[in-house]
């Protein structure tokens, strides 16, 4: 009796049924080797998305593809300042670069595609301190939430500039009811305190 047999094209399709993304260690998982994703890549059945991520054409458009890549590509990196407040709705700035901060003694990535600028911490709170995971087309990823991203910018005003930070401390101050004592917890534990605190004043 002949046994059906699934092709590796088809177990991929049903994998990207759930999540548009195939990482090299899920479809190994699923019985499909890196040199069978190499040779289906070449010859255009599927789309290489990134180093170690592929996606087929059955695949649709999904929310955020440059954070949700980003993050499955450098999974050690938090989305931070432009891309996180692209991703929370605030200001007019759009991030051309997904911003991830990495900690300083962490290799440089070596990913061309999406485009990372990335920005060093040595502080290990910076890693868990007002960041939130977001589960974004299936995946997990870990952003700063929007006080803390807004604390963030202040710290670097010199790369993202000061007129950006008000824009989003303008828009963050009329938020009905919503306490700023994490504004104030996250400005101390980056030593923006004074820094932030005229523009607080000014503004409320």
């Amino acid at each position: 009796m002949k046994m059906n047999t699934i092709s590796p094209l088809h177990k991929l399709q049903k994998l990207t049924s759930k999540r548009p993304l195939i990482r090299v260690s899920d479809a190994a998982a699923a019985g499909i080797p890196r040199i069978t994703l190499s040779r289906l890549a070449k010859s255009g059945m599927i789309r290489r998305a990134g180093r170690g991520l592929y996606s087929t054409a059955k695949t649709g458009t999904y929310d955020q593809p440059d954070i949700v890549e980003a993050s499955l590509l450098v999974p050690k990196g938090v989305i931070v300042l432009l891309s996180a407040l692209n991703f929370h709705g605030i200001g007019t700035h759009p991030a051309w670069e997904v911003w991830m901060q990495l900690p300083a003694n962490y290799p440089t990535p070596k990913v061309t595609h999406p485009p990372l600028r990335i920005v060093r911490s040595r502080m290990p709170e910076a890693f868990t301190e007002g960041v939130e995971t977001h589960i974004v087309a299936g995946y997990p990823v870990k952003i700063t939430s929007l006080d803390r991203t807004i604390v963030d910018c202040f710290k670097h005003r010199n790369l993202v500039t000061l007129e950006l930070c008000l824009e989003a401390l303008r828009e963050r101050m009329k938020m009905p009811r919503r306490s700023l004592q994490d504004v104030h917890r996250y400005a101390a534990m980056m030593g923006v305190s004074r820094i932030m605190q005229p523009y607080l004043e000014a503004l409320s």
